[in-house]
């Protein structure tokens, strides 16, 4: 369960790049300290998500006692 769940999240990450660049009114060429909107997300936030999702799906699960 937690599987897929990650990985639906992974694809709305990589949907995300799709979004800024094929999206209406070009947000993706917004600029943001000089660099587009879509270099930013699939430069930095993307991946650091995708590890952040990857690292919380292979994280060994808790055990309710000790």
């Amino acid at each position: 369960m937690r599987r897929r769940f990650t990985g639906r999240l992974l694809g709305l990450v990589l949907a995300g790049v799709a979004l800024l660049a094929l999206g209406p009114f070009d947000v993706g060429a917004v600029r943001v300290a000089g660099v587009s909107l879509l270099w930013w997300y699939g430069g930095a936030v993307a991946p650091v998500a995708a590890a952040l999702l990857t690292l919380a799906l292979f994280a060994p699960k808790s055990s309710g006692g000790r």
